[in-house]
């Protein structure tokens, strides 16, 4: 890092701690305070909207980055040169971070393993909590992984860095950790973590049914009897584990016919708009969406496909068409699951949860897990 900046940075982090939500624990908002995040950081990174902060051409604004309440891309395409600038690695947010910190419930006694290093600034905070010597922390990218090392003993913490991929971890001493926490988000958990789960500890990781639908949840999940269950902590987004980028299904074809034509009111793309797009992915599936452009159109319409073995496509267009076409009508199958979900009382997010069991199959449920929606089985 550079050695430019000379903006003091306490009052800055004094300030960010006092921005995180009601209810977060006093030694969780202490971390934020005393724990210089601008320490984590590269002299170049970009923030919400790509604006791009430089620490050597103005220290100043790059100092200030460091101590809002954002995610800040760290890594761009992998680390490799000529990409399209798709973030690969991040801090985030404080406000998430602490979010995850506070569902973990840490004691000073307990073990854990982060999956995703990225900068080191959770795994410097996880080592305050509990101690370096508890601490295990996971990276796919060798190059991350070695910044990590060296400015967490730069910064004096000596947690255990593996740079492995924590998709593909088998273990001979199983059982080993109290808690898991991952920066990254997944579809299948991976059976290696609970592997090393103990019994009665937990997993959280932000979680989606499928790459290709939108949003995520925060899964909070207890090891009982073999498996992990736990309810879904509201929604948050994250960046996809690298080996669940994909998914299955692909756009319909450009010029595609449908099948099935209606006009809605107004613009049926707020279907899936905000938490919307989340509760639909864990009432319905088996399906992605994307956005693309119609010749000549000045706003992009959105497009559904079924990832099941029935086909089935959609486009949601602004001027209010709704196209549909294959077997599998999924708009049909959003309407009719939304209205079972309103004659339930509208459950939020956070009334939903997962199962994870020994054979890999994921539960998701409502209320309680004996009320099962659906379940997806071991990839």
């Amino acid at each position: 890092m550079g050695n430019n900046t000379t903006m003091e940075h306490a009052p800055l982090a004094q300030a960010l701690a006092g921005q995180l939500p009601d209810g977060t624990p006093d030694h969780i908002r202490t971390l934020f305070a005393t724990v210089p995040r601008h320490r984590f950081l590269p002299d170049i990174m970009w923030g919400p909207d790509r604006v791009r902060y430089d620490r050597t051409t103005d220290p100043g604004a790059w100092m200030r980055a460091a101590y809002w309440d954002q995610p800040l891309t760290t890594q761009r395409d992998d680390g490799l040169e000529g990409g399209m600038g798709i973030a690969s690695s991040s801090s985030s947010a404080p406000t998430v971070m602490a979010r995850m910190l506070t569902a973990a419930d840490l004691a000073p006694a307990h073990s854990v393993m982060e999956v995703g290093t990225g900068t080191g600034f959770n795994a410097a905070l996880l080592c305050e909590l509990v101690g370096g010597e508890r601490v295990s922390t996971m990276e796919i990218d060798q190059v991350i992984a070695d910044k990590a090392r060296s400015t967490l003993h730069r910064a004096g913490y000596a947690p255990e860095i593996f740079c492995h991929d924590a998709e593909t971890i088998t273990t001979d001493t199983p059982e080993v950790f109290h808690r898991i926490i991952a920066t990254c988000q997944v579809a299948h958990i991976p059976p290696g973590w609970l592997t090393q789960l103990r019994p009665s500890g937990l997993l959280i990781t932000p979680w989606s049914p499928s790459p290709g639908t939108p949003g995520g949840a925060l899964a909070v999940l207890e090891k009982r009897h073999g498996k992990a269950e736990g309810r879904f902590e509201g929604s948050l987004g994250f960046m996809w584990a690298r080996g669940q980028r994909w998914h299955r299904g692909r756009a319909p074809d450009v010029g595609a016919i449908p099948d099935h034509t209606v006009r809605a009111e107004g613009d049926p793309r707020d279907l899936l708009d905000g938490e919307s797009g989340l509760l639909l992915s864990l009432l319905v599936p088996g399906w992605a969406c994307g956005m693309r452009m119609e010749p000549g159109a000045s706003e992009p319409y959105l497009w559904l496909t079924s990832t099941s073995a029935e086909p089935g496509w959609a486009q949601l267009h602004p001027d209010g068409r709704v196209e549909q076409g294959g077997g599998r009508r999924l708009v049909d199958e959003f309407e009719t699951a939304l209205t079972w979900w309103r004659a339930q009382g509208a459950p939020p997010v956070d009334q939903f949860g997962l199962t994870v069991d020994e054979d890999g199959r994921h539960t998701v449920w409502v209320h309680e897990p004996q009320h099962a929606l659906w379940t997806m089985p071991e990839e």
